[in-house]
């Protein structure tokens, strides 16, 4: 009776999860941490795997 109950609750944590490290990595490398966190929930942890792959905008001005 509870299962389907706690599946949700997985699946929203997941989805948060997915949120919160896209717009982490996002703005780390100098993104827009809006636009990565839209994308970490809409795709989930498909997300993850396009920011960690794309170049950083940040520049080193030595």
């Amino acid at each position: 009776m509870f299962s389907g109950t706690f599946s949700i609750v997985y699946l929203v944590l997941a989805i948060a999860f997915c949120v919160y490290l896209c717009q982490y990595i996002a703005r780390k490398k100098g993104r827009d941490p809006a636009y990565w966190a839209f994308m970490g929930g809409l795709f989930g942890p498909l997300a993850i795997p396009v920011i960690l792959l794309i170049k950083s905008k940040k520049t080193n001005s030595e």
